[in-house]
């Protein structure tokens, strides 16, 4: 890669961040708000999933100063999230799917749904309220602003221009790093497919937000078999997470037929995912 070349790549990067910390800024905005909606914290949470995805894309022109500086403090706002949306999971998704799996002869299981529907209402409620109480603080602000200082310096004058080679480079690092950690998907263990799961989003991401700027164009096939390998790793991981943290709540553990809706649906999923490896080793990233 020329020093032409590599300077205007960085200075795509530069302006995708920039972009970026501005959706962010209007995500707090209305974060801040009195009645925010979940909408509102979910359209921070991917606006901030993309961020962080740029680093992964644009990895080979980036300063191993700037990565080392930056990769940990996104990683960290990011994390601080991830409760809520676990919870709301468990609440919008898992529970009430399960609840109408169960028989109406399943007293049981529906009496430990109801305990677990209203604890995990409280603990969503709190981890709500830290969150809002984090966010709101002049720290995650001044992070957005030191953070857009640090790239000012990227961007240069001119055109963009055209890079499709850089980026169907990225593109093929991202489905071998994809293929690696998604083999054998009906025994692999939730966190290794969790892992392969983050790669596929980070090539969706790529796809869908990072080719445009660079000049390249992804069919809109390609895309969609990444989203639907997505979500179908994503309930393998969320079966895991999901059951493990509403069980550490209540009293008793989940009665059998609760056990089994969970890991049935884990089980499909699993199936699918397995369909869609097979379809992502059998085509090249474009």
């Amino acid at each position: 890669m020329s020093k032409h070349s590599h300077a205007a790549i960085l200075s795509i990067f530069g302006g995708i961040v920039t972009e970026h910390i501005a959706a962010l800024r209007d995500a707090l905005a209305k974060l801040a708000a009195p009645s925010p909606s979940d909408e509102d914290l979910h359209q921070f949470r991917v606006t901030l999933r993309r961020l962080r995805s740029a680093w992964v894309t644009f990895a080979p022109v980036l300063p191993a100063s700037f990565v080392a500086k930056w990769k940990p403090r996104l990683r960290a706002l990011a994390a601080s999230t991830g409760p809520v949306r676990e919870w709301d999971v468990l609440l919008t998704d898992w529970l009430p799917a399960v609840q109408a799996s169960l028989l109406d002869s399943d007293k049981a299981g529906r009496a430990w749904l109801d305990e677990a529907f209203e604890k995990s209402q409280e603990v969503r409620n709190r981890a709500w309220g830290e969150l809002r109480a984090g966010l709101a603080s002049p720290d995650v602000p001044e992070m957005l602003f030191e953070l857009e200082q640090a790239v000012a310096a990227f961007h240069a004058d001119g055109e963009p221009g055209r890079h499709s080679r850089f980026a169907r480079a990225r593109a093929g690092a991202l489905r071998k790093k994809l293929i690696r950690r998604g083999r054998h998907p009906k025994r692999s263990s939730a966190p290794r497919l969790h892992r392969a799961r983050i790669a596929a989003k980070q090539w969706r991401y790529l796809y869908e937000a990072f080719y445009p700027a660079l000049g390249a164009h992804a069919a809109k096939r390609y895309r969609s078999h990444l989203r639907k390998l997505q979500d179908a790793l994503g309930e393998v991981h969320d079966a895991s997470v999901s059951l493990d943290c509403v069980a550490d709540l209540l009293d008793e553990p989940p009665p059998l037929s609760i056990v089994s809706a969970f890991h049935k649906r884990a089980s499909a999923a699993r199936k699918r995912a397995g369909r869609g490896l097979r379809w992502v080793r059998s085509h090249k990233a474009l």
